[in-house]
């Protein structure tokens, strides 16, 4: 299988002059303290399009190469970056956040070519270099990085429309749920077609996060049927691996998490019925608390270039 697309999130310090951002994309021989990897000097080559973009966003592109302001430079020791930004307003609000020290870092894409394992550190020999996002926060000090790869597992569960689910939501009054399906359509294009609002998934709780709208590693749509379909892109760390556990032990369900300043309901016995339902958030966990919910299956997926967008404030919100 041809290897996936991957993200690495270095820890160097962007620095800006006018329009222009400099800034190490990736020093060589570091070995990742979480995930236990290092670049072999000279092993990252350039795709024939670079793009340098805005939390991964391709949409909100700063610069690129050729011919868009983005240079390159290698040598034994790192790749480096100078960047000379266009006066557009992804550029305009990349400059903005830098300045304000509210993006710091560095995040690159690139797909392996070549690796080998020396003892228990991964060795990269040879990676093309796709993409580089400016990010939030990097992960580690200057001459660190971090990988968080998928595993190549993705959760695939289905959403029922205008069906009684079994609900966790406070409240003697609430033990069932109904998501309207127009309310579930509105639901759906916000978060994943028009990208109104960030949404995560998470394991048990917004403690253990598996995937993201930001990242490109949660997806959703309308199926045929009128249900709602999303997709989980477990990461190779220890959540992924505790939702492989819980699925062979227990089994687990996929829940929506629903913002309940901005939700519209109306009770119906022990059913809330939902009628809109801005969700903010996707629960995996394993429950006994099943009725309605259908099983999700785990399905082995090659990885996808992922998009990103920028995050929203939390509200206060109900779990389904």
């Amino acid at each position: 299988m041809q290897p996936g697309l991957e993200r690495l999130a270095t820890g160097t310090e962007i620095r800006a002059s006018g329009r222009k951002l400099s800034g190490v994309v990736m020093r060589y021989g570091d070995v990742s303290p979480s995930h236990r990897e290092r670049f072999e000097p000279g092993s990252l080559r350039m795709a024939e399009s670079v793009h340098l973009d805005l939390y991964h966003d391709v949409e909100r592109a700063v610069a690129w190469m050729p011919g868009g302001g983005l240079k390159l430079q290698a040598d034994g020791e790192a790749l480096r970056m100078v960047a000379e930004l266009p006066p557009i307003p992804a550029a305009n609000r990349a400059l903005d956040e830098i300045r304000a020290k509210r993006t710091t870092g560095l995040s690159v894409e690139f797909q392996a070519i070549k690796e080998r394992m020396d003892g228990n550190i991964r060795v990269i020999e040879q990676a093309i270099l796709t993409g580089i996002g400016l990010v939030k926060h990097p992960s580690y000090g200057q001459s660190q990085v971090e990988a968080r790869r998928r595993s190549g597992r993705t959760i695939r569960a289905r959403i029922p429309s205008n069906k009684k689910v079994a609900c966790r939501c406070s409240g003697a009054a609430c033990k069932m749920a109904k998501l309207m399906q127009e309310g579930m359509q509105q639901a759906i294009d916000d978060a994943f077609v028009e990208y109104k609002r960030t949404v995560i998934a998470g394991f048990n709780s917004y403690d253990k996060p598996l995937a993201s709208t930001r990242t490109g590693t949660l997806r959703g749509r309308m199926r045929e049927d009128g249900d709602a379909e999303v997709e989980i892109d477990l990461p190779d760390d220890a959540v992924g691996a505790s939702v492989i556990a819980a699925n062979e032990s227990s089994g687990i369900v996929v829940r929506p998490h629903v913002d309940a300043d901005a939700a519209e309901s109306t009770i119906e016995g022990e059913t809330r019925i939902y009628h809109t339902m801005p969700i903010r958030a996707f629960l995996v966990s394993a429950t006994d608390a099943r009725e309605g919910w259908p099983e999700p299956e785990i399905i082995a997926t090659p990885d996808e270039l992922a998009h990103s967008h920028a995050p929203r404030t939390r509200r206060h919100r109900i779990w389904l």
